[in-house]
């Protein structure tokens, strides 16, 4: 029998959904399972019981909350698709609109980290599970494998002064050899999980953190790296820095 799948769209930007839809393997995925709701390709109001329920976006609308929790009741198994179901996303940097994970409301089974998720990682996270098995997400660092890691030592004497480089400053694959942080270029590498294989920084852009942390929360990871670097009075004064893809968790 086929697994049952519901795939879900929430506050977010559709682009999780496009890149599923692009991937090589997405052929192949639609037939080796059932959908029974994706309102991408299937005229369906009706959310349906399944086996594995995909949702991608943030909660940012109180009609969400009860949505979700609808969704959970009829999914053996839930899944965060993409940084901002996973983490809260970049509606996070919003003074006015909240972005809350699906995990301040509902208990999820695992996630599938990224802005959007990285073709090969999303691709073989579906293959895990249409055959039943869990996700595996990286318990390393982008550090660990980063190609510009070098010899960089993160302690205090570094200052960083940009978010990003000026456009003349961006070099691509083999013409970019040094560590952003040593450019005092913020690069979030060393508290962001691995497994989006560098793409951003092959591009000549520093880590901005999608993939999440590899442990707690993002931006405690936030606070506690910083504390190791020093920011310029101009970025002291910026606290996008800690809200990109997550505000801090409130207890409730």
């Amino acid at each position: 029998m086929k697994p049952r799948f519901n795939i879900i769209s929430l506050t977010s930007c559709t682009g999780c959904i496009s890149t599923l839809i692009s991937l090589d393997i997405f052929p192949q995925f639609l037939e080796r399972i059932k959908i029974n709701y994706f309102l991408f390709i299937l005229d369906s109001d009706d959310i349906e019981e399944c086996e594995i329920a995909l949702v991608e976006g943030c909660i940012s609308e109180e009609t969400q909350i009860n949505l979700i929790r609808k969704i959970r009741k009829r999914a053996k198994r839930v899944f965060a698709l993409g940084t901002c179901a996973c983490f809260g996303g970049i509606l996070s940097l919003s003074n006015s609109k909240k972005a809350e994970p699906l995990s301040n409301h509902i208990e999820i089974d695992g996630m599938i980290p990224g802005c959007p998720p990285p073709s090969k990682f999303f691709g073989n996270c579906l293959i895990n599970l249409v055959g039943n098995k869990d996700i595996i997400l990286s318990e390393k660092n982008m550090c660990a494998n980063c190609p510009l890691r070098g010899s960089i030592e993160i302690n205090s004497h570094i200052k960083i002064t940009k978010i990003n480089p000026n456009p003349e400053e961006i070099r691509l694959g083999e013409e970019n050899s040094e560590c952003f942080l040593n450019n005092g270029i913020l690069c979030l590498g060393p508290i962001t999980r691995d497994g989006c294989e560098h793409k951003c920084i092959k591009m000549g852009l520093p880590c901005e953190g999608c993939m999440g942390p590899v442990s707690k929360d993002f931006t405690s990871n936030v606070v506690n790296f910083l504390s190791l670097i020093e920011l310029s009075q101009e970025l002291q004064k910026y606290t996008g820095i800690y809200n990109r893809f997550s505000k801090p968790k409130i207890n409730r």
